[in-house]
């Protein structure tokens, strides 16, 4: 009986802990705007919100990765993006709110392609999703 506590217990953590992280954006990013150019290493196509993680090299050479999170891949599929849209290894440059706390994530407001396309405009969304400074939504 106390093996299937506690298996119920940990089964209610694992589901509850991502449902309490998702809420409460506003207060983690920064009303400003940064440009971040570097590497795509990776892209998660998920929901509730895509991430895009992002290697930036400064000016020392240190590279750091950004996680950067847009929004949900209905919306973004609605759009005309997709999956195979970004890729790892592609050289962008990302425009996010930072964290507010000086942490490498970032709310993507756009991402600028090498050939300088830009793509994920924050701007295209519909009203009651645009983010940040030139959004609609609150960030704070």
């Amino acid at each position: 009986m106390k093996r299937i506590v506690t298996a119920l217990l940990m089964a209610s953590v694992v589901v509850a802990a991502p449902l309490a992280a998702h809420h409460g954006r506003g207060a983690t990013y920064a009303k400003t705007d940064l440009s971040l150019k570097g590497t795509v290493k990776e892209v998660l196509w998920r929901n509730p919100h895509i991430a895009i993680f992002l290697d930036v090299k400064d000016n020392d050479g240190k590279v750091t990765t950004w996680a950067i999170e847009h929004s949900n891949i209905s919306q973004l599929a609605r759009l005309g993006y997709s999956r195979t849209t970004l890729r790892a290894g592609m050289e962008v440059t990302a425009v996010v709110n930072p964290g507010a706390k000086g942490e490498p994530i970032g709310l993507c407001q756009k991402i600028i392609l090498a050939d300088g396309k830009e793509i994920f405009l924050r701007d295209s969304l519909p009203e009651e999703l645009q983010r940040g400074p030139r959004g609609v939504g609150k960030i704070d």
